[in-house]
């Protein structure tokens, strides 16, 4: 699990290998705020990240489930 800050996001990244072992599946959450403070929102709750292509390594699946993030954040759909 990798938590990254942009902007006023908190986004929670994760990565996960499917059930036959063959890639990986990235997941993300996000919240306005802190994820620990009593004022933070969860705005985006614990999703799978659909991709075009299977992840191949944790590492490609982190980068499909940030790239999600930032479009989501980009694009002011929260």
């Amino acid at each position: 699990m990798d938590i990254e800050v942009m902007g006023q996001y908190e986004i929670v990244l994760e990565a996960f290998s499917n059930l036959s072992n063959t890639g990986w599946m990235p997941f993300v959450t996000i919240y306005r705020g802190r994820s620990g403070s009593r004022r933070s929102i969860c705005v985006v709750q614990r999703q799978r990240v659909e991709t075009n292509l299977p992840a191949h390594s944790r590492e490609q699946a982190i980068e499909a489930a940030r790239a999600f993030a930032a479009q989501r954040i980009g694009n002011g759909r929260l």
